[in-house]
């Protein structure tokens, strides 16, 4: 990261080393896993991401390696060292140019792991949540999930509950913390916007931290956040479209073109976005313009189609945009500032549904 130090501190219960010489880690290692296997399966129709990965040792030296066909994600997979012989390496899913990923050596076991980062000289907190299908033979989507102002990492994986759905569906997910509580989303808020705190560089740590330590795939890491946090999405979305293949701000409005510290919103490329407000919350309002900023962004042209529809809540979609990609907002009846989850509305299912579908 030019112009800033990095260094790293993680700390949980499980087996892991910290793959950048600015890094120190510390954890705790259960006990070795079988020793000299090798498999191979296959899973799917063609993949997404098209990546091409290669295996460092399972978690406690256990498991040598496999080889996989992995068609949802589009992940081949060979495995390196780790007690026994490694798996010949699998055939690449389709969907586009495959993305050399070497997996950890030894990686963070599934479960929760908290951690700190030092970046610009500030100590940064965060805790990583790995599901339990991860055993580092394949690159799995990683999710940053931001919380809101005055919130902390902690609440907003309480708020989100977004552990069971990285669960059931095979993703990482990453909760970061902001610098006294607050993310510098451009024009917002308070002392991360008025210190000009670099929370887009930061993120950009976070990723190739969290990448060190558990087997990422790099076409998929994705954003998104509650109200502050949703604004920060936004500008990773605006700032950041190399890294991030999508994202879902969940009542957040976007800070830009009105900024302090940002040099406004210039996507790199167009990115799919996902827009969640609920009808009581005031600053649904914003929500049309910054809609419509977005479609220009993406290259969009026609009329949104519904989508989606719970009872009185909806979403619509702009698909006709460029790349392949989509704008969707969604509009949640009755519901003021929170993470909706209500009469059989999931946040969190159609937050996937959007990541499941995009890759850079």
């Amino acid at each position: 990261m030019t112009g800033s130090h990095t260094q790293v501190l993680l700390l949980g219960a499980a087996l892991g080393v910290v793959g950048c010489s600015e890094s120190v880690a510390s954890f705790h290692s259960p006990s070795a896993g079988s020793a000299g296997e090798s498999s191979a399966s296959a899973a799917g129709a063609g993949g997404v991401a098209g990546t091409r990965t290669t295996g460092g040792a399972g978690q406690g030296g256990g498991i040598g390696g496999s080889s996989s066909e992995a068609g949802s994600a589009g992940v081949s997979t060979a495995g390196a060292s780790g007690g026994g012989s490694g798996g010949a390496g699998g055939s690449g899913g389709s969907g586009g140019d495959a993305a050399i990923v070497t997996c950890p050596h030894a990686a963070l076991a599934p479960g929760n792991h908290e951690g700190t980062l030092e970046h610009d000289g500030i100590e940064r907190s965060f805790v990583v949540h790995v599901p339990p299908i991860f055993d580092n033979t394949r690159a799995l989507p990683l999710v940053l999930n931001f919380h809101g102002a005055t919130s902390t990492k902690e609440a907003q994986e309480s708020l989100s509950q977004m552990d069971d759905k990285a669960d059931a569906e095979g993703f990482i997910v990453a909760y970061p913390e902001g610098v006294s509580l607050y993310w510098n989303a451009g024009t917002c808020c308070e002392s991360a916007s008025a210190n000009n705190v670099d929370d887009v560089g930061f993120a950009r740590a976070l990723v190739a931290q969290v990448s060190s330590e558990v087997c990422v795939d790099p076409k998929r890491v994705f954003a998104t956040g509650f109200s502050n946090g949703g604004r920060m999405s936004y500008r990773l979305g605006c700032e950041a479209a190399d890294l991030f293949a999508a994202i879902a701000p969940v009542a957040g409005i976007k800070s830009f073109p009105d900024q302090m510290n940002s040099p406004g919103c210039t996507p790199s490329r167009a990115i799919p976005l996902l827009d969640i407000m609920g009808t009581a919350d005031e600053r649904v309002a914003s929500q049309p313009g910054q809609i419509a900023e977005w479609l220009a962004f993406n290259g969009c042209s026609g009329e949104p189609e519904e989508t989606y529809r719970q009872g009185a809540h909806v979403c619509h979609t702009y698909s006709a945009c460029s790349a392949g990609t989509s704008v969707t907002y969604c509009t949640v009846q009755d519901v003021a500032h929170t993470w909706p989850n209500v009469d059989g509305f999931s946040t969190n299912e159609l937050v996937w549904d959007l990541f499941s579908r995009s890759s850079l």
